[in-house]
């Protein structure tokens, strides 16, 4: 049945992408080894194209595109910090949903006839102090919001991937090579199946303001 799939797949993007054969079946070998592609060539070969053609076909998998710049940061990547759980005495409201004993404590005062008020007043004082204790012990500690974003993607295309500045380069190799990101301390595990990236040139290693791109030229290619 997936061979099916994948042969249909692979039908339909051929009748409309013509004479790019072999790229569309390295995307599906790339897709089914879990591994990166990056395909470079002179504009108008439909490189990007082609990657978009597969990648709307794969139902269920969160995808990412982005046409990268001299501009692009790593909040239009990965996602921005939540600034609320930085402030003194917040935190980020899946600590109590996460948290066993205070959604028992809850879960028993919902259930609380409202006329005990006297048993009210303890759980309600016993959830307060709870609250307390979880703030203290994780309060302060900067959340990612990665909606849409890398974080949360199945299948991410980055286009004109040599574009990208020194600003996000790092946080790059790293997604690219361990799959993980990480800002203000906290660390993300990076779902992504593959990473398909295109390119209509390579750096000039010369000179000095592309140089930096090496090491993401060697990880591409390698």
């Amino acid at each position: 049945m997936l061979r099916d799939k994948i042969h249909a797949i692979m039908n339909e993007v051929n009748d409309i992408v013509a004479e790019r054969e072999e790229l569309i079946e390295c995307i599906i070998i790339a897709l089914l080894t879990r591994k990166d592609l990056f395909a470079l060539g002179d504009t108008g070969q439909a490189k990007t194209y082609a990657i978009d053609e597969v990648r709307k076909r794969i139902t269920g998998a969160e995808p990412f595109v982005y046409l990268m710049s001299k501009q692009t940061d790593e909040e239009a990547l990965f996602g921005r910090i939540d600034l609320s759980t930085l402030i003194p005495g917040n935190a980020d409201k899946s600590i109590l949903e996460k948290d066993s004993h205070y959604q028992a404590l809850l879960s028993e005062l919902q259930d609380l006839n409202p006329d005990n008020t006297d048993d009210r007043k303890i759980l309600i004082a016993k959830l307060d102090t709870h609250t307390k204790t979880l703030y203290a012990l994780h309060g302060n500690r900067p959340r990612l919001i990665t909606t849409k974003k890398i974080p949360e993607c199945h299948i991410c295309f980055l286009d004109e991937i040599f574009k990208c500045n020194d600003g996000v380069l790092n946080s790059l190799l790293m997604v690219l090579n361990e799959r993980r990101y990480t800002n203000e301390g906290e660390t993300i595990k990076i779902p992504t199946i593959s990473f398909f990236s295109a390119s209509n040139e390579i750096p000039d290693f010369d000179n000095p303001e592309e140089k930096i791109l090496r090491p993401l030229y060697v990880f591409l290619v390698k």
